[in-house]
């Protein structure tokens, strides 16, 4: 378990030197702006958390079981109330989602607030691109060809980057 803890760790630690290391994505615009866009969360707010009770032996059991996420997903009295607190002023709540950072269904933590975060669905990169790349994650980790960490490392802090790797080209 420990092991394990600190390979996520360490993953995530060069995912954040990736996107504090100036990433561009391909439509130019830099990780400052795609976090001021609500594309990317803030580093220092939304670092991502692994829900501590999925380790990779028990991934049959929870992560790849169908309706799985249901029995831990947040109620949306909570889950409402973070959405409208986050909401940027210039945004309505329903202009977006409360997004997993690392998402439940690859393992990250369901509730802790600093796995979740305002997030935008009217952008090419919004919150519907990312759910096609927590999905493909899911499938892959599933199906033995990726480890958990590396579904984990996909998401957190720059899902961008996961997405170009395991599923391909940015919409444009």
């Amino acid at each position: 378990m420990i092991r394990h803890a600190l390979a996520a760790l360490a993953l995530t630690l060069a995912s954040s030197a990736a996107l504090a290391q100036g990433y561009t994505a391909p439509d130019r615009r830099t990780a400052a702006q795609l976090i001021a866009a609500h594309v990317l969360p803030d580093p220092t707010k939304t670092p991502g958390v692994l829900n501590s009770a999925i380790t990779p032996t028990m991934i049959k059991d929870t992560v790849c079981k169908s309706g799985w996420t249901a029995t831990v997903r947040p109620p949306t009295s909570f889950t409402d109330k973070l959405r409208n607190a986050d909401t940027p002023a210039d945004h309505k709540p329903l202009d977006g989602e409360l997004d997993h950072l690392i998402s439940i269904e690859d393992g990250g933590a369901p509730a802790d607030p600093r796995n979740l975060w305002w997030m935008i669905y009217a952008d090419h990169y919004g919150a519907r691109v990312k759910d096609v790349l927590e999905t493909k994650l899911k499938r892959l980790v599933c199906a033995g060809s990726i480890t958990l960490d590396q579904a984990r490392a996909a998401l957190s802090p720059n899902w961008l980057i996961g997405y170009q790797q395991y599923v391909g080209p940015l919409p444009k």
